[in-house]
């Protein structure tokens, strides 16, 4: 980790530490990975992490007194909704090391995109000893920086439910995903939709929680369909083929040319292209394969 330039004494690196970050599922605590697949809009992430902090050594290299307030933040921005918040407050005790379990919950419509997880400790009202120590309220001793990319179906667009009946579209159908490419520019968010089948009884299973084996597969199918189409948009749109890989784009072209390069990482765009008129088929296997559509 690279220690920050700032204006006053930090503690040394072995004063805190901090675990990997742990994704909480229904099979138990897993280290979260740099790709979370299957992500839906409407979940709730909870992850959960140790950090350990030595009161004594923090305040003894800042050069303030022992009894000064400490808390551990950790910030979570959205690089696709761009929101960025407070997800834990945890204010340290007066004691000289302390164990804290972080836990924290983030509301899918708050994510998208790339998820990223700062930790800090700040602090909140400190005594200086010597005017090289920190002497204002929100002073950051140490932070560390943690991201995961949410590529699940809803990761970058907003996803809705109706009762395909009730509007005259196919009630066998389990959803519609709609991406509009008028303007290559507007922004990803606005553009693409999916639009779940509330009607259909294996959806309802879906909204209402269920983790069975269909539900899975439900997901896994959900997942490879909205990503192929997403491919086949991207193909088609010239707009996107002269485009370089930009993590930080939020436009409907940059997010499709990022998702083609995640996909594909060492063939350029165009080659794609060659695939999709000459061999279909290679574009097809490789999307069930990447969408893990087969358990």
């Amino acid at each position: 980790m690279k220690r920050p330039i700032v204006p006053f004494r930090t503690p040394p690196s072995e004063a805190i530490s901090h675990g990997d970050w742990l994704l909480r599922s229904i099979n138990g605590d897993v280290p979260l990975p740099k790709e979370v697949p299957h992500w839906d809009y409407q979940t709730v992430l909870e992850l959960a992490a140790p950090v350990s902090v030595d009161r004594r050594a923090v305040t003894d290299a800042c050069r303030i007194d022992f009894d000064s307030g400490l808390a551990v933040l950790v910030m979570a921005r959205s690089n696709h909704t761009n929101q960025e918040t407070v997800a834990a407050r945890l204010d340290l005790p007066m004691s000289e090391r302390f164990d804290l379990a972080v836990d924290i919950r983030l509301a899918g419509a708050t994510l998208g995109g790339r998820l990223t997880l700062e930790t800090l400790l700040v602090a909140t009202a400190p005594r200086p000893q010597d005017r090289l120590a920190p002497q204002h309220p929100g002073s950051i001793l140490w932070r560390s920086s943690s991201w995961t990319d949410l590529e699940g179906v809803g990761t970058q667009f907003p996803t809705d439910t109706l009762d395909f009946k009730a509007v005259g579209l196919d009630p066998e159908a389990g959803w519609q995903f709609k991406i509009d490419l008028t303007d290559p520019e507007a922004r990803f968010m606005s553009t693409a939709r999916l639009t779940l089948n509330a009607g259909h009884p294996a959806i309802q299973r879906l909204l209402n929680g269920s983790k069975d084996e269909g539900t899975e597969q439900l997901l896994r199918s959900l997942h490879w369909d909205v990503t192929r189409q997403m491919v086949q948009s991207a193909l088609e749109c010239e707009e996107v083929i002269g485009l370089d890989v930009d993590p930080e784009t939020t436009t409907t072209a940059g997010v499709l040319r990022n998702l083609l390069a995640r996909i594909w990482p060492l063939e350029s765009p165009s080659t794609l292209q060659g695939w999709r008129r000459t061999d279909p088929a290679r574009i097809e296997v490789h999307l069930q394969h990447h969408s893990r559509l087969l358990k």
